[in-house]
């Protein structure tokens, strides 16, 4: 693990923990609303976040003229990946959903990268590669369910978010040599708050400002913290250190989505947790050495 790239490390860590507290919190969410009544809006208070980071840095909001064909890729998985997120939080369940993704995202990341970027990982990203996947099996108890159990109860939604994921981690290091990723971030959640728009009830415009504060707090934190601050992180990773570097950061969603499940939903906690967990931050050590 590069020193030079040490706080980016920790931010991207920070970003995954947000990101795993962000299933209990689309499951909550999607207790008010269905997805097409909150996706827009979604997009639209990411976009807020970005304006604020952008003022902040003084970073110039640039056109993606050269990369715009990524960045509308990008945007068309994006929404596909939020439908499947809510939705799958919505009828399934958060905990198993924070585990689906993130494992099967880099696995589907190194196999994108292979054949779309020419790209060959080294021995010791596979050997991490393959220790993230055991924790991701000792995360979910794979041995307890079949393939039916996998598919039922919504969780064919969080399949389909995995590999919609993992296009969007292609299509990000694809413009990465144009855009600041700050850029890329605004683009691609206003293109995606757009390309929503046909799904998006009018009828529904206003129904999220009737919702209790509870719905706000989770709605701030998957929306401005995870989507808009900790999606750009992963995006700043990305064109940084690489598609592959990126995702292996995934295995760490999973320990935290788990336990923020177990806390704020009453999952039951497991030994397999603690050691799949551990499995996972190992994982991400051992591809970034």
């Amino acid at each position: 693990m590069q020193l030079k790239n040490i706080h980016l490390y920790i931010v991207m860590i920070l970003s995954m923990i947000s990101w795993g507290l962000s299933w209990p919190g689309a499951k909550i969410v999607g207790q008010y609303a269905n997805p097409q009544d909150i996706i827009v809006w979604r997009f639209i208070f990411a976009l807020l976040s970005m304006l604020l980071v952008m003022k902040i840095f003084k970073i110039p909001l640039t056109f993606p003229a050269k990369s715009l064909k990524f960045v509308v890729s990008a945007s068309m998985l994006i929404v596909i990946y939020n439908f499947n997120y809510f939705k799958g939080t919505q009828v399934g369940l958060s905990g198993l959903g924070g585990v689906i993704v993130p494992t099967l995202s880099p696995l589907l990341t190194f196999i994108f990268s292979m054949i779309f970027l020419q790209k060959v990982p080294h021995i010791k990203e596979m050997v991490g590669l393959g220790i993230g996947i055991i924790g991701g099996v000792l995360l979910i108890r794979i041995w307890e369910m079949n393939l039916e159990a996998i598919i039922a109860s919504g969780n064919i939604y969080f399949l389909l978010g995995a590999a919609a994921w993992a296009g969007v981690t292609i299509f990000t290091q694809k413009a990465s040599f144009e855009l600041h990723p700050i850029n890329f971030s605004f683009w691609v959640y206003g293109i995606a708050m757009l390309l929503a728009l046909p799904i998006f009830p009018m009828n529904s415009l206003t129904l999220i400002f009737s919702f209790d504060w509870i719905f706000w707090i989770n709605f701030i934190l998957i929306s401005m913290i995870a989507l808009g601050l900790g999606t750009t992180a992963y995006f700043i990773t990305t064109m940084r250190l690489g598609s592959q570097k990126a995702s292996s950061f995934m295995f760490v969603v999973p320990f935290s989505a788990i336990i923020s499940s177990a806390i704020f939903l009453d999952e039951t906690i497991v030994w397999t947790t603690i050691v799949g967990g551990i499995f996972a931050i190992i994982a991400v050590y051992i591809i970034n050495k």
